[in-house]
């Protein structure tokens, strides 16, 4: 009888490892990319390789791409935005319903993207996403995107391009501060958390622009997931002006939004790095220590 129960409990434990190794191995890993400014990566739907990312590490396990017209608002209903492919993945390795489990890693309007999506379409939580890593993500828009025309001008400068960049106004619309945080409730998460990752590297024509930190692209506001705009100078909550030179104004203490995070391997104050080129830093797209 002992013996019976030795073997049954045994069986019972290497089910358990087995079970449990499937669904370490059953995490698939979204790349979703940002703004492409002057061609489309719609190429890169469901691939493993793409120009936009050029190093993934192996530690990161199986993993696939999504590819979208980045030069357009990912959110507007056509086939090739954002929100509709990542969608498209999400239905395929992502249904909780079919014991399937995914987390995404993000950068830039990417962020925008998979935030806006989880909080407008899993409100069932028919996806299971266990979280997101933001880099350097544009969910709170950007003061570049308000100036309007002027805004692809200063494009052109601080990345250091003379071509033009007109047929990416749709994503720059969609970043105008007020319309990137009126689109959704950004507090709407669903359970799946985000891990943000803050550059605090700028350039001295985006200085002058955006508020706070910045990476030469988005404020801290945005990059660090916070409720408001403003001139923010570290993540996870600061005291600040709602007029930054305004002296005689009380500092009110402001905080990012449900279930937005820092991830382990970036600091409240940021890294040194800049919005621009793509992040392939290898420790940004695992949540490992």
């Amino acid at each position: 009888m002992r013996l019976r129960e030795n073997i049954v409990g045994a069986l019972i434990a290497v089910l358990a490892f087995s079970f449990a190794t499937q669904s370490l191995f059953a995490e698939k890993v979204l790349f979703v990319h940002g703004m492409s400014l002057t061609e489309s990566n719609e190429d890169c739907q469901d691939q493993v390789s793409c120009d936009y990312w050029s190093t993934v590490t192996p530690a990161v396990g199986d993993y696939t791409i999504v590819g979208y017209d980045g030069r357009k608002n990912p959110f507007v209903a056509t086939p090739t935005a954002g929100s509709v492919r990542l969608l498209e993945m999400l239905n395929k390795y992502c249904r909780a319903d079919q014991g399937q489990s995914c987390r995404i890693v993000a950068d830039s309007l990417g962020g925008f993207t998979t935030a806006g999506t989880v909080a407008m379409y899993n409100t069932n939580g028919v996806y299971n996403i266990l979280n997101s890593t933001q880099i350097v993500s544009a969910e709170g828009g950007s003061e570049i995107a308000n100036l309007g025309d002027g805004a692809i001008e200063v494009l052109k400068a601080v990345l250091g391009i003379g071509y033009l960049l007109e047929n990416a106004w749709g994503a720059v619309e969609a970043l105008v501060t007020t319309n990137a945080r009126g689109l959704f409730d950004h507090n709407r998460n669903n359970g799946t958390l985000f891990y943000h990752v803050a550059a605090r590297k700028s350039v001295f024509v985006a200085a002058q622009i955006l508020p706070g930190k910045d990476d030469s692209l988005v404020a801290f506001h945005s990059s660090c997931g916070y409720r408001t705009t403003g001139g923010f100078k570290k993540c996870m909550g600061q005291k600040i002006r709602d007029c930054g030179w305004c002296f005689w104004q009380k500092r009110e203490h402001i905080d990012p939004w449900e279930g937005h995070l820092m991830h382990p391997a970036n600091g409240i104050k940021g890294v040194k790095l800049r919005h621009a080129p793509t992040h392939n830093e290898v420790e940004f797209h695992t949540l490992a220590d």
